[in-house]
C-alpha cells in the first residue's frame, strides 16, 4: 500500500533481520583478524600440555592419608583367629 517496504517483524527481544545481519557483519570482521593458530596448536601439542596441566593440579590436590598401626602382638595365646 505504501510501497515496496518489508513488513516489521515482531521480535521480543527487539533484535530485527537488519540488526541480526550488521552483528554476523561484526563478528566476521573480528574474526578475520585473529592471528593465524601457532603450530603447536595445529598439532594438538598445546593440547596435550594443557591437559597435562589440569591432571598434575588435579593430583596435587588428593591427599591420601594413611593410618600408621602398630602390629598387635598377643603372645599369650588369647587372639581371636
Amino acid at each position: 500500500m505504501y510501497g515496496e517496504e518489508e513488513p516489521i517483524r515482531f521480535s521480543p527481544d527487539g533484535l530485527t533481520e537488519g540488526l541480526i545481519n550488521v552483528l554476523i557483519a561484526e563478528v566476521a570482521d573480528e574474526l578475520a583478524t585473529l592471528p593465524a593458530p601457532t603450530s603447536a596448536l595445529m598439532s594438538g601439542e598445546a593440547h596435550r600440555q594443557r591437559n597435562r596441566r589440569v591432571a598434575q593440579r588435579q593430583l596435587s590436590r588428593i591427599v591420601r592419608v594413611l593410618r600408621v598401626h602398630k602390629p598387635v602382638l598377643d603372645t599369650s595365646g588369647n587372639e581371636a583367629a
